[in-house]
């Protein structure tokens, strides 16, 4: 899977949110806030194919967490994107 194209983080109000380039009717009822764990990933995943087991090699590659763990959240941190619509398979 990938992030969809189109979508970008920005700095809004002192929080980290995903945004829709280029759109002209944005949801503004439906605010994806990101923490610095997330913006760190979606960084370098963007343009890149991934799955969790990549998301867990990058999570135990730069936070101290174990294999296990690392695994759970990214399979969490992906079903979120998911639910927001914001990968493509």
């Amino acid at each position: 899977m990938r992030i969809k194209k189109g979508y970008k983080i920005r700095e809004i109000a002192g929080e980290s949110v995903i945004v829709s380039i280029g759109s002209l009717n944005v949801d503004l009822t439906k605010i994806i806030s990101l923490n610095p764990t997330s913006v760190w990933l979606w960084e370098r995943l963007t343009d890149e194919e991934f799955d969790a087991e990549k998301v867990a090699d990058l999570l135990t590659g730069n936070y101290e967490v174990d294999r296990a763990k690392a695994l759970t959240d990214a399979e969490a941190w992906i079903g979120q994107l998911r639910k927001a619509g914001l990968v493509e398979e």
